[in-house]
């Protein structure tokens, strides 16, 4: 089958990052035989015992909101002191994180730095007193060949020690297919966060999958030749690995500085496939004011020399060697340009510049609702709002402040001042509206929309949000659920007439308290009959008990068997339902809360007298998730305090973390039948938001 330009699209689409975990297990692979059983088990028992699983409690942002998820992905421990090296979208966003080794040990880990441009991060291992750890080599030269033997090891699928075998397929690969334009290669990897621009990949076949990422890429002499990061969400014959050597100096450098300094000349490059010429390569770009611009380089020239020393990229594989070499320059040198254009020659003098972030530090601002990216000049480029400084909304609580301010904001308007005062960054912005106003009162927002300029109000919100809903009229209850029975039910079942047959008495209702049981049928109200309009609606039943009188009393004529019977019932005002009850999002426990009502007693089978506070919601990465709260559990004691409202459940969190007695802190709920224990461990608490 010929491949398409579509097919094309199709492979780029599944081509992805592999940090997370699945829900079932992955598909065997078949088993690829080259080499001896022998030396693979020395190359992997080089390794696998210091490759770990890595827990990482995410914070992301959906619909203006933050939300806390737990990911997993792999790693491995490089040197005596614990540093782990994994893939930086394994760690992104990461609020804390965990290592887990061979042996099932499982400490906690710091973040020592990230390099996006590389996919590159190291952790640092926090055991509870100095030691040194075992740890494998990263290959010092990349010597692989098409069909050499590699193996991937990792935690696919959050699955810890595994491992596959497979051959490498292509040790320098661009993801540039035949059919796309190498110029959209950095865009189409990360938008805002490009990466893979320094190196080529290895392509091999040795299956991996979600949890894989940030595992190693090991050869049958037990040495670290890659860092796999990328592979297809249909299949495992096609993975992609960051090569060794490079990684190596990656890590390296995160490890003695935490962070990589790079040059800039504001320029970007592409090989010389399809142009014609045969020596250098193209400027394919040239950003807008930059020195590279003002010194007069222009897209389409070629550079066929830096510093004197002649360069070649012949093909898009060639192109990442050459970036690198620039990217490694001192920052402030100045760089000569040999410059080809035309037939004509000329050099350019340049200074370089520390390379600039691509992307801006994102942030929920619950106060507004939002969630906000810093505008970098490189977002700012892409945007066309160049020039600007502000905050780019990136999402919006719908019914928060920012959403019904007057006019509402939308995702991507540029945030630039709150009542005057500009706000380039976050720490901007928390300084002008974090805190509580002394008086409540709208908030003036200027913000850019396109290349309009325009203001809106907006009211902030600020601290843990109770809910109280607005009072109803009390509307009149009798105290059952019930089956509409039509008349050619009735007729079917031997019945003498159509009705609503109780299905369930509540405990103290009035009909019960009137002598009604499971199986009456109630045919009529004070002599008005009572039919049902079809076999699925009790509305007709309850809407008619609704329309009359809170205190009211009734009579309630009821069949049982072969017997008619004259209920008194004296009605009463119907018990709150569940929109009816106040409401407490807790911000530090990541957790919806809200009262304990009469139907949820009733749906639990527990006594009027319960006490406790239901959990209506949980984050999966947040410290009520990492303790397995669920939604539905009822909240009866938090550490040493009751919990019997809303109040009490603050109160009793407060107390417990204010106590700092012990590691964790002990949660007890009614979870169905049962009454369980969690346990809520304290750095969940203080190191998530």
């Amino acid at each position: 089958m010929t491949p398409t330009r579509s097919a094309a699209a199709l492979l780029a689409a599944c081509l992805v990052f592999l940090p997370g975990v699945a829900l079932a297990d992955p598909a065997a692979s078949p088993s690829v035989v080259a080499a001896d059983a022998r030396t693979i088990a020395a190359a992997r028992d080089k390794v696998l015992p210091v490759v770990v699983s890595i827990l990482t409690v995410r914070e992301d942002f959906n619909q203006g909101e933050p939300v806390l998820t737990v990911s997993s992905g792999s790693g491995t421990v490089v040197t005596p002191e614990g540093h782990v090296a994994t893939n930086a979208h394994v760690t992104q966003n990461g609020r804390s994180f965990r290592v887990v080794f061979a042996d099932g040990r499982e400490l906690p880990a710091r973040l020592v730095g990230t390099d996006t441009l590389s996919d590159l991060a190291v952790l640092k291992v926090q055991p509870p007193k100095p030691e040194t750890f075992a740890h494998a080599r990263f290959a010092d030269t990349l010597e692989l060949s098409p069909g050499d033997t590699v193996l991937a090891m990792g935690a696919p699928w959050g699955l810890s020690n595994s491992m596959s075998a497979g051959v490498v397929n292509n040790p320098r690969r661009l993801l540039v297919s035949l059919f796309d334009d190498e110029a959209d290669y950095e865009d189409r990897l990360g938008a805002d966060e490009p990466t893979g621009r320094y190196y080529a990949w290895i392509q091999h076949d040795a299956a991996i999958a979600p949890g894989n990422s940030g595992g190693p890429l090991v050869d049958l002499s037990g040495r670290i030749v890659g860092v796999n990061t990328r592979g297809m969400i249909f299949g495992g014959d096609l993975a992609f690995a960051i090569p060794g050597p490079d990684a190596r100096d990656v890590v390296n450098a995160l490890v003695e500085r935490g962070e990589i300094k790079r040059s800039h000349l504001g320029f970007r490059l592409r090989s010389l496939k399809g142009t014609g010429e045969t020596r250098g390569v193209l400027v394919n770009s040239v950003e807008r004011g930059s020195a590279a611009q003002k010194a007069g380089l222009r897209a389409g020239d070629r550079i066929v020399s830096v510093d004197g020393v002649p360069v070649d990229a012949p093909q898009p594989v060639d192109v990442p060697a050459l970036q690198r070499r620039i990217a490694e320059l001192p920052i402030g040198a100045d760089v000569r340009l040999g410059i080809a254009q035309g037939g004509k020659s000329r050099e350019l003098t340049l200074t370089t510049r520390a390379q600039p972030e691509d992307r801006g530090k994102e942030q929920a601002f619950a106060p507004f609702g939002v969630s906000l990216a810093e505008l970098t000049a490189a977002m700012g480029r892409r945007r066309n709002l160049e020039g600007e400084t502000g905050l780019l909304v990136t999402g919006l609580r719908p019914g928060g402040p920012a959403a019904i301010a007057r006019p509402a904001l939308a995702e991507g308007d540029l945030l630039l001042s709150v009542d005057g005062k500009p706000v380039p960054d976050l720490a901007a912005l928390e300084a002008v509206a974090g805190a509580p106003p002394s008086q409540a009162r709208p908030l003036v927002l200027e913000y850019r929309r396109g290349a309009e300029r325009r203001i809106a109000l907006l009211v902030p919100k600020h601290g843990d949000q109770v809910r109280v809903p607005l009072p109803e009229l009390d509307k009149a209850w009798s105290g059952v659920e019930v089956q509409p029975i039509t008349t050619s039910l009735a007729r079917e079942l031997g019945l003498p007439g159509p009705g609503f047959r109780i299905t369930r008495v509540y405990p103290g209702s009035p009909l019960g308290e009137a002598g009604a049981r499971i199986g009456d049928l109630l045919t009529a109200i004070d002599g008005v009959s009572l039919r049902a309009a079809n076999e699925t609606s009790d509305l007709p039943f309850h809407q008619r008990v609704r329309d009359l009188a809170v205190g009211q009393e009734v009579t309630m004529q009821a069949r049982r068997g072969d017997r008619d019977l004259a209920l008194k019932v004296a009605l009463r005002a119907a018990p709150a339902n569940t929109s009816a009850l106040r409401t407490l999002a807790l911000t530090r426990l990541r957790a919806q809360t809200r009262e304990l009502g009469f139907f949820d007693r009733a749906a639990r089978d527990l006594p009027a007298s319960q006490k406790g506070v239901v959990v209506d919601g949980v984050e999966a990465g947040g410290p009520a998730g990492l303790a397995h709260l669920q939604r539905g559990d009822v909240i009866v004691r938090l550490g040493d305090q009751a919990v019997v409202d809303l109040a009490s459940l603050q109160s009793a969190l407060d107390a417990a973390l204010a106590g700092g007695d012990g590691q964790v802190i002990p949660v007890q709920v009614l979870r169905g039948a049962e009454t369980r224990i969690l346990y809520l461990e304290r750095y969940w608490l203080t190191e998530t938001p």
